[in-house]
């Protein structure tokens, strides 16, 4: 025992075997091209290739849950086993999701001002119904749809008997429960004034504030795979912003579409700054490097 113990002592003999003992729990590249597949296929998200060791680490969770050895038989146990609900898990487990209230503020300014403005006008001249349906896609844990329905609650008195509605999406069943439960930590409000969180939030816990039920009841949410058409009337604005990043060209091509599909006429699109979506949106009138409206 004793030379075992100064064996291991033995300078780069511990970090070799640690090593070893890494690569042991490491998908395998075939291991690693089945699982990258198996997530374009469910979500259009590209995984890239410099990824094996965060998505080995990410599916070894998964292979805890299941007190299972070896990622073939994980691997075996979404696609041939298919175990209700697991394939929603290994999303969540799998895909990245971090958002803050009012991320890219000219967005909400835009919104609450000028896009506001030309509605309540429109409605006014009787050339729009007084209603607005706007549709937050893939909204993470429900910041952005939040942020968006702080902004008609700080307008209600010119959108008084107006039907409002914003519904958040994303694929993710977890950060769809956060979005539900309306609960937010301070990193998530760094970006809230002082009179919005008075006026929007109520202090739960010392590091907790949850969205107070009447700027909250204006948002719904549900789960829903950009791949797919949205099975919803047309929306009067949807935001898309910081998610297809993550797609490839041709599932971006599929996003784009359903996503402009869902837009009423005269509606408007607002994307994020790193999407490189804007080749695919030829069909829309540019209003501004975020902005594109449906003729």
């Amino acid at each position: 025992m004793r030379t075992g113990a100064l064996t291991l002592a033995v300078p780069g003999r511990r970090n070799t075997f640690e090593a070893v003992m890494l690569e042991a729990n490491r998908l395998t590249p075939e291991q690693f091209t089945l699982f990258q597949q198996f997530i374009y296929r469910q979500t259009g998200i590209s995984t890239a290739d410099g990824k094996i060791t965060l998505l080995s680490n990410r599916i070894r969770r998964r292979l805890r849950v299941h007190q299972i050895e070896s990622f073939d038989e994980y691997y075996r146990l979404l696609t041939v086993d298919r175990v209700p609900g697991e394939l929603e898990q290994f999303i969540d487990a799998v895909t990245t999701n971090e958002t803050f209230f009012f991320r890219t503020g000219g967005h909400f300014e835009w919104f609450a001002g000028a896009f506001l403005d030309d509605l309540v006008a429109r409605a006014n001249a009787g050339h729009h119904e007084r209603s607005l349906r706007v549709w937050s896609a893939a909204c993470s844990s429900g910041e952005e749809a939040y942020s968006l329905a702080i902004c008609l609650e700080e307008n209600r008195a010119r959108l008084a008997g107006w039907r409002l509605s914003i519904i958040g999406t994303d694929i993710s069943e977890s950060v769809l429960t956060q979005a539900r439960a309306a609960t937010y930590r301070p990193r998530s409000l760094e970006q809230v004034s002082p009179q919005r969180l008075k006026d929007h939030f109520v202090k739960a816990s010392a590091d907790e504030w949850v969205v107070k039920t009447k700027t909250a009841s204006l948002c719904s949410f549900q789960r829903h795979n950009l791949l797919e058409k949205m099975p919803q009337p047309p929306f009067d604005c949807v935001f898309i912003r910081n998610v297809l990043i993550y797609f490839d060209r041709g599932s971006k091509a599929i996003a784009v579409s359903h996503l402009i599909d869902s837009l009423a006429s005269g509606g408007f699109l607002v994307v994020g700054p790193s999407d490189g979506i804007y080749d695919m949106l030829g069909g829309l009138r540019r209003c501004a490097n975020f902005l594109y409206q449906k003729p």
